[in-house]
């Protein structure tokens, strides 16, 4: 055997948090596990049948092969809090700014077919916020515009 502490095997228990017969349930349990003690030391030590005491030591055991599973690394994520009238509210505006959106856009459309009623400044105007404005759709498209 190397150089070092001796093991402490079931001991490791009394360092724990935890109340003081939940502790030494799970001493006896390790105990029977590292062959200190016998099972039917542990039931009589216990006060319960075999059948019982099985029952325990795999609940013990379950438990800490739970505790060591890897899980995700990092803080858990929080869940979106999402107020249902604010959302409601959200998508009608995005509604409403994308119908004026198209509005604007046919205008423009409508204005550059008949440049004889505007100036040569208005339709240079009206050419720069079309592009724009596709600009901003393509960006933003998801499929509802009509693309023109």
């Amino acid at each position: 055997m190397g150089a070092g502490r001796p093991p402490e095997g079931p001991k490791h228990v009394d360092k724990l948090d935890g109340d003081e017969e939940a502790k030494r349930r799970l001493r006896i349990v390790l105990e029977t596990l590292s062959g200190e003690r016998s099972v039917e030391e542990a039931c009589a030590d216990l006060g319960v049948s075999a059948s019982r005491f099985h029952e325990m030591r795999r609940e013990a055991l379950q438990a800490a092969l739970d505790g060591l599973a890897p899980g995700a690394s990092g803080r858990p994520k929080r869940p979106a809090e999402v107020d249902p009238g604010r959302q409601a509210a959200l998508e009608h505006e995005n509604k409403e700014l994308r119908l004026e959106l198209q509005g604007s856009l046919v205008r423009t459309e409508i204005a550059l077919l008949m440049p004889h009623v505007l100036t040569k400044k208005a339709r240079a105007e009206i050419k720069k916020k079309a592009r724009l404005a596709r600009r901003r759709l393509d960006r933003r498209s998801d499929g509802s515009g009509s693309g023109t």
